[in-house]
């Protein structure tokens, strides 16, 4: 049996930190302790051990998918959408959780560069300087879905944001509808803001009066809509809104479950769009929304696929890839007389 590098360390007065080096080919080893250290090793009968799989080895066919949460059933389209296209290639996905911070964010993404990921999805990104610097740093294949920086070019999948928001409102416009109110998205969100923006420019271009009351940000969560339900009931019913475009299913429906602890009736009283209808699971009575959405598994499995393109032609001029909004009526908007 061989010596061990303990075992030479001491029968030729060299560490063995010095042995590695050497035996690892790195040059910052004198010429006369290189040759000891062979010499040594080669009369010793040791037999150098492999070394473990590098992280970009082990890595190798694994996509990151950075998420702010996992709280919003969108969000788990969209991971199911990029798991389930990926997998028929044999590729894997890893999930990893920001909490919506952007420290967090670059953190993982400096993780998943370094350790040789296959690619990484962005699905949730709040734009700053940091985050614009280090994407371009990053070689790593890099999709965002469902939301993108303005400042950089990069392969985008998303809806028409800002068209949801425009078209919802103008939908309850078309129904009679003049004192509308919006449940936004936190403002650091591009997704969010542009469905403001729609929102706002639809009531300018009608002609509608709206101030700072008509506009309640939230964070796209159950909550939130329960706080604005208690916002709107409180209301004198001559103040009151009869209608309210919400960026997300499940602030409506906070909204709705309190409005019902006030006897206010949707859409009898107040008239109710959103963004999406993922929300009848945290509903004790369920309401169909009347939604401007897109279909998210359908989404995800449109950026597993130009993660595809971009690994086969790195090179090739980024793409964006915008869905546009699909309405569907149910029964949550009547038509004000």
């Amino acid at each position: 049996m061989g010596k061990t590098l303990l075992e030479i360390s001491k029968e030729i007065g060299v560490s063995t930190a010095t042995i590695s080096r050497v035996l690892n080919g790195e040059d910052c080893v004198s010429a006369e302790t290189r040759e000891k250290v062979l010499s040594a090793v080669e009369t010793s009968g040791y037999e150098k051990r492999q070394r473990r799989r590098s992280a970009e080895l082990r890595n190798n066919g694994t996509a990151l998918i950075i998420a702010g949460q996992l709280h919003n059933p969108i969000i788990l389209g969209f991971i199911d959408g990029i798991r389930q296209r990926l997998a028929k290639e044999g590729m894997r996905t890893v999930i990893s959780l920001s909490d919506y911070e952007t420290g967090t964010e670059c953190d993982t993404l400096k993780y998943a560069a370094k350790n040789g990921f296959s690619g990484i999805f962005l699905l949730n990104a709040i734009e700053s300087r940091k985050l614009v610097d280090l994407i371009g740093e990053i070689k790593t294949p890099l999709i965002f879905v469902n939301r993108f920086l303005r400042s950089v070019d990069t392969d985008v999948v998303t809806i028409d944001n800002y068209r949801c928001g425009y078209l919802a409102t103008a939908y309850l416009i078309a129904r009679g509808h003049r004192r509308i109110a919006h449940i936004a998205g936190p403002s650091t969100s591009v997704t969010c803001r542009d469905r403001t923006q729609g929102y706002l420019d639809a009531m300018r271009e009608h002609g509608l009066k709206i101030d700072q009351s008509f506009v309640f940000y939230g964070d796209r969560r159950y909550k939130s809509g329960c706080e604005f339900g208690s916002i709107l009931a409180e209301l004198p019913p001559e103040k009151r809104f009869t209608a309210v475009f919400s960026t997300t299913g499940l602030m409506a429906a906070g909204m709705v479950d309190i409005l019902r602890g006030y006897g206010i009736r949707v859409p009898d009283d107040v008239s109710v769009i959103c963004n999406d209808d993922y929300s009848r699971d945290y509903m004790p009575c369920p309401i169909d929304f009347n939604t401007y959405a897109q279909d998210p598994i359908q989404m995800g499995t449109t950026a597993a696929e130009l993660l595809l393109e971009r690994i086969a032609a790195p090179e090739s001029a980024p793409k964006k890839l915008v869905f546009p909004p699909v309405l569907t009526e149910h029964n949550s908007v009547i038509l004000k007389r």
